[in-house]
């Protein structure tokens, strides 16, 4: 089992409160839970949760979406954040791309999981062939590995991106994936790189 595996339980549950927390601004009633993500978030306002105890409700009207920053996406893109977590655990955003729209080349210290959930994208691992990922799909990135993912030239594409942090990192930015590498799918060659 991996890493991914074992900490989907506890993490995504105090993710999703501290995530609340910090996009609404406020903590839960009581509990566990909710004293650890207050501790997070000293500064925060109350949030809005059901009256059942241990539940938190981050209300989608409550997470603005945002464009992708140019240094690390070519093309029209726009992120929804859907919860984060401390240092050393896993946050997800719903990310949009419009056709032709892609990442930059990236690792992650702690691997990725992507849920492809509209359209038909591309992904690539450096020094491999590009791969068709079409909705339902779900795609594991290992740790380091070098790789971009997006839409197609002809297709807008959106996943649900699950990302894992090491002491706050959870991404590590790199090269713009050229026209050429975009385009032919072709192995990507020269210096490995994170």
């Amino acid at each position: 089992m991996t890493k991914a595996y074992r900490r989907t339980g506890a993490a995504v549950l105090g993710g999703v409160a501290g995530s609340a927390l910090l996009l609404s601004g406020g903590a839960a009633e009581s509990g566990p839970a909710a004293d650890a993500a207050t501790a997070r978030t000293a500064s925060a306002e109350r949030v809005k949760t059901s009256p059942h105890p241990g539940i938190v409700v981050s209300r989608d009207k409550d997470r603005e979406s945002r464009a992708g920053a140019p240094d690390n996406f070519t093309g029209e893109v726009s992120i929804q954040p859907l919860y984060t977590g401390d240092e050393n655990s896993e946050g997800a955003s719903d990310v949009r791309f419009s056709a032709r729209a892609r990442t930059v080349w990236h690792t992650h210290p702690d691997g990725q999981r992507l849920i492809i959930t509209e359209g038909t994208g591309w992904v690539q691992e450096w020094g491999k062939k590009r791969i068709t990922v079409h909705q339902g799909d779900v795609i594991w990135i290992a740790p380091g590995v070098k790789h971009w993912h997006g839409a197609t030239r002809d297709s807008a594409m959106a996943h649900t991106a699950i990302t894992y942090a090491v002491d706050g990192t959870n991404v590590h930015w790199l090269e713009p994936v050229t026209d050429d590498q975009y385009l032919s799918g072709k192995r990507a060659q020269g210096a490995k790189g994170a």
